[in-house]
C-alpha cells in the first residue's frame, strides 16, 4: 500500500516538535511509530508512538501533562493522560493531527521482547499483550534508536521464535474440544450473547496461532482481516475467517456455520507439522 502523505506530515512534526520536547523529560532512547497509519490500512488516522526511556520509570503524569497542555490544540479542561498498571499514555492534537503516545522503561521493554524470544507466556497481571506489542515494534518504524537497541532487537526477531509457535499451537490444541463443546451447548440453549463471547475468544486464540505458525507476530484484533491479507495468510485463513462473520440465514443456522468455520481454522493449527 502507498505511504500516506499524512504519515509524512506526522514524521515531520515528530522530529521537529514532539521528540525535542519529550527529550527534556528524561533519557529517551528509543522511539517508533506503529498502528494502522504506519501499516497502510488507513490514510486518514491518528498516529501511534512508543517512547522507551533508559530510566527506572517513565516520566511522571504531571510532567507529561504540562507538555501536553503546551502542545494540544483542542480546548479541554484537563490534558488526556492515563497511567494504569503497565499502561502509560497520552493524546494530543497538533495541526489537526492526533498523536497517541505510550511509554515504557527500557528494562521493561527489553524484558517483554526477551519473553517473546523465549516463548514465555504473559502474566495475567499485565494489561499490555507482549506478543501484540512485539508485533507493533517489529513491523513499526524506528525514528530514534540512540543505543542501537531497537535495530538489535529487530535483527533477533527476524528469526521467528520456535517456542512461540509451539506455545500458540499448544494453547489451541488444549482448549479446542472445550470451546467447540461450549459453543454447541450455548447454541442449543440459544444463549447468543455468551455464544459470541466464547466464539470471539476461540477465534482470537486460533488466529493468533495461525499467524505464529506462518511466522508472523500477531498484530492484535484491530484491522485483523487486513492483517491476514497483508501478511499473506489469505489463501488458507481468509475464507474460513470471513465465514465466521458473513454467514447467512437465521441466528441458529449462522451458529452452525460459525462453529464449522472455527473448526476448520483449528484443523489448520492441528495439522501443522512443526519444523
Amino acid at each position: 500500500m502507498a505511504a500516506s502523505t499524512r504519515l509524512e506530515e506526522y514524521r515531520t512534526t515528530v522530529r521537529q516538535q514532539v521528540l525535542p520536547a519529550y527529550d527534556r523529560l528524561g533519557s529517551l532512547t528509543l522511539v517508533y511509530l506503529l498502528g494502522s497509519l504506519v501499516a497502510g490500512y488507513a490514510d486518514d488516522a491518528d498516529l501511534d508512538m512508543m517512547l522507551v526511556w533508559d530510566d527506572p520509570d517513565v516520566p511522571t503524569a504531571a510532567h507529561r501533562e504540562l507538555l501536553i497542555a503546551h502542545f494540544d490544540e483542542r480546548e479541554r479542561g484537563q490534558p488526556f493522560v492515563l497511567d494504569y498498571h503497565d499502561i502509560d499514555l497520552e493524546r494530543f492534537v497538533i495541526a489537526d493531527l492526533e498523536y497517541n503516545l505510550a511509554h515504557l522503561p527500557l528494562a521493561v521493554w527489553q524484558a517483554m521482547i526477551q519473553a517473546i524470544l523465549d516463548g514465555q507466556r504473559a502474566g495475567s497481571e499485565r494489561v499490555l499483550d507482549p506478543l501484540v506489542a512485539t508485533a507493533g515494534f517489529y513491523y513499526g518504524e524506528l525514528v530514534l534508536d540512540r543505543q542501537g537497541v531497537g535495530q538489535q532487537c529487530k535483527t533477533r526477531l527476524a528469526t521467528f521464535p520456535a517456542a512461540v509457535k509451539q506455545e500458540c499451537r499448544r494453547a489451541v490444541l488444549a482448549r479446542r474440544q472445550a470451546y467447540l463443546t461450549d459453543l454447541q451447548t450455548l447454541a442449543a440453549r440459544e444463549d447468543w450473547f455468551k455464544f459470541h463471547c466464547i466464539l470471539v475468544e476461540a477465534v482470537r486464540l486460533t488466529v493468533r496461532a495461525l499467524f505464529s505458525l506462518h511466522e508472523v507476530y500477531y498484530p492484535g484484533d484491530k484491522w485483523l482481516r487486513q492483517a491476514i491479507i497483508r501478511f499473506g495468510l489469505e489463501t488458507e485463513v481468509l475464507a474460513p475467517f470471513d465465514r465466521l462473520w458473513t454467514a447467512g440465514g437465521n441466528v441458529a443456522e449462522n451458529a452452525v456455520e460459525q462453529i464449522a468455520a472455527l473448526s476448520g481454522l483449528m484443523d489448520q493449527v492441528e495439522e501443522y507439522e512443526p519444523g
